[in-house]
């Protein structure tokens, strides 16, 4: 039950970060504040803040909102499903690999970072460590 309250929050966590990308860059009239004092426009607004044109911070909405929606599902459906461990060892993976790209990507190619950018990430490594240990702890 420790590893799905932590899916759990880390989960919403995530949508809040996400969802405060995503609001910001809809509401045009303000700009995105980086408590540490970084352009986190330089990376939002890269070419790199879309694949697919798909903007990063809907892409982090969904992944959230699945991974939630994939933890919360043995506590509604009562079941301890290997297929749901799976499936979130498969998702916190691509999700992992795809916040090491654009990490990179900030450091390297923009040579700027965005601080919720970096949160996302750890958010997601996060993630990643939780399902590896409910799979093979």
């Amino acid at each position: 039950m420790t590893f799905v309250t932590t899916f759990l929050v880390l989960a919403v966590f995530g949508i809040i970060d996400a969802g405060y990308l995503y609001y910001e860059h809809r509401n045009e009239n303000k700009s995105l504040i980086c408590p540490l004092d970084h352009d986190c426009a330089a990376v939002t607004e890269s070419k790199w803040s879309t694949i697919f044109g798909v903007r990063n911070e809907l892409l982090g909405l969904l992944f959230y909102a699945g991974v939630f929606l994939f933890a919360l599902s043995p506590i509604v459906l009562n079941t301890d499903s290997g297929l749901v461990k799976s499936l979130l060892m498969l998702a916190t993976t691509g999700g992992l690999i795809f916040s090491i790209f654009l990490t990179a990507v900030q450091f390297v190619s923009i040579k700027d970072y965005c601080f919720y950018c970096l949160i996302s990430a750890a958010i997601t490594m996060f993630l990643f460590i939780n399902s590896f240990f409910l799979n093979y702890g």
